[in-house]
């Protein structure tokens, strides 16, 4: 496996906030943490006072910049050197390793195609690991890393209103990642890996269907139809009992290029799911007064 070289000063934000220079780990109090936070996720440097009304929103200009200084010079006592102040900005030191940071540029290249050993050799640069030559032959350890990286939620359990926005930016980006990951990871015939990485989608959301269509093109190309069956059967009981809905035409299709037509009745809003043993079994829709309470 690649071996760490000396890190520099690091902050994580998936799935929680930590913090640490070199092996020492920072004990940050929560408006530290969360200042460091803010900051890492912006691009460019902020407005002191728009860090400030940001962060505390429920007390007046003059309370919000006295708890900006407290929770810089807090800062200030564990790492100096982790924000660059200005006379009216704040910006993270750039030599700040952040795995947020890292795992938005690997799910972007990831859409874009990059080819895996590419892909691999990024990440690692990214986490400042080294490789052997043969430890970089075999693509699996790191492919395994890049689904990891992929898998996990912005600052789980923080509710603040100003994080909302990031968090599910950041949740749409590494679903679409690992829907893309598990297609490019079957088309290069790592079957197993694109199993792993479409099913990290179906789990992060398992009402989303390109998650279940990803993973049945996985079970596909390895042969393993009555697993594609399955996943289709599998996805078309949680939607029609959640929702009251059948999956939609293009996850038909699918199955209908692994099976067979998948046939309509009635009004052609049905459709009939095949089942092992040669037997089918309808799913016709709820009318809108026979279905249950969409959740919220």
């Amino acid at each position: 496996m690649p071996q760490e070289c000396q890190p520099n000063p690091r902050i994580s934000l998936i799935p929680g906030f930590a913090a640490a220079s070199g092996l020492r780990p920072h004990e940050f109090g929560t408006t530290s943490a969360k200042l460091l936070a803010f900051l890492t996720l912006q691009q460019d440097p902020t407005e002191r006072a728009v860090v400030a009304g940001t962060l505390w929103p429920e007390v007046d200009d003059a309370r919000a910049a006295a708890n900006l200084r407290t929770a810089l010079w807090r800062v200030g006592q564990l790492d100096a050197g982790m924000i660059v102040p200005a006379a009216s900005t704040l910006v993270l030191d750039p030599l700040v390793r952040v795995d947020y940071r890292c795992s938005e540029r690997l799910a972007r290249l990831v859409l874009t195609k990059e080819p895996l050993a590419d892909l691999v050799a990024d990440f690692e640069s990214q986490k400042g690991l080294s490789s052997t030559t043969a430890e970089r032959a075999n693509l699996r350890p790191g492919i395994q890393q890049i689904i990891q990286s992929l898998t996990g939620e912005l600052l789980t359990h923080w509710y603040d209103d100003w994080l909302g926005l990031y968090q599910e930016r950041w949740r749409q980006l590494r679903l679409h990642a690992l829907d893309s990951l598990s297609i490019q990871l079957t088309e290069a015939h790592y079957h197993a890996d694109a199993v792993d990485s479409a099913t990290a989608a179906v789990a992060a959301e398992p009402l989303r269907e390109s998650g279940y269509r990803s993973l049945m093109v996985a079970h596909v190309a390895e042969g393993n139809v009555s697993e594609a069956v399955r996943t289709y059967e599998h996805y078309a009981t949680l939607l029609d009992r959640e929702l009251g809905i059948a999956p939609s035409v293009q996850m038909c299709e699918l199955l209908s290029q692994t099976t067979g037509p998948v046939s309509t009745t009635g009004n052609g809003n049905g459709r009939r799911r095949p089942t092992m043993g040669g037997r089918r079994r309808a799913i016709t829709p709820k009318r809108p007064s026979e279905r249950p309470n969409v959740r919220r």
